[in-house]
């Protein structure tokens, strides 16, 4: 059979489009891959500012409370009670934000590996798919030729029977006529 018929361009349209289905769940998945990435970013910028905010609000407690000592006479056991205290809580903000973050990150790495996972799993099933596809287009072929085979034989030997039943009548008529000439 010729490359250019019907039969191989229907396989090879189907081709394409499952082709151009693989690249757009792959990009479908880069660009998930790229947004988690950006959201890790910004996790990042997240901490970091509120970092900077418990500095501050750390900062400025310090210096009021160091105000308050130097301008309270008597209150030093009373600050340090309280210094005592709000350090404690920054600590555990600070744990809980730690934390936070490494969970976050932790899903984060977890979904990327799941991504990678899905893409490799994805890319072998579409191999095998391509590797049906293409059996099955050889198939096609393959029963398309031997089918035109069948059909050009029976041809043949459909013809071969025709010019035999037409001698037969010819000869058959011939003999008519010389039977009829005999007789005459």
């Amino acid at each position: 059979m010729s490359q250019d018929n019907p039969i191989d361009a229907a396989f090879e349209m189907q081709r394409r489009t499952l082709e151009q289905s693989q690249q757009a769940l792959e990009q479908s998945i880069e660009f998930q891959k790229q947004l988690t990435e950006a959201l890790a970013g910004g996790m990042e910028s997240q901490t970091q500012a509120q970092q900077q905010s418990i500095d501050v609000t750390r900062n400025a407690m310090e210096s009021y409370l160091e105000t308050i000592e130097a301008n309270v006479p008597g209150s030093e056991a009373g600050v340090e009670q309280i210094r005592d205290a709000m350090e404690e809580q920054f600590e555990a903000v600070e744990e809980a934000q730690t934390e936070a973050q490494e969970m976050a990150e932790g899903g984060l790495d977890e979904y990327e590996d799941l991504s990678e996972q899905y893409l490799d799993a994805l890319g072998d099933q579409m191999d095998m798919l391509f590797d049906t596809h293409e059996d099955m287009q050889e198939q096609t072929l393959e029963f398309l030729d031997d089918t035109e085979a069948q059909l050009e034989e029976l041809r043949e030997q459909a013809e071969s029977q025709a010019e035999e039943q037409i001698e037969r009548i010819q000869e058959q008529a011939q003999e008519l006529r010389d039977q009829v000439s005999d007789e005459n």
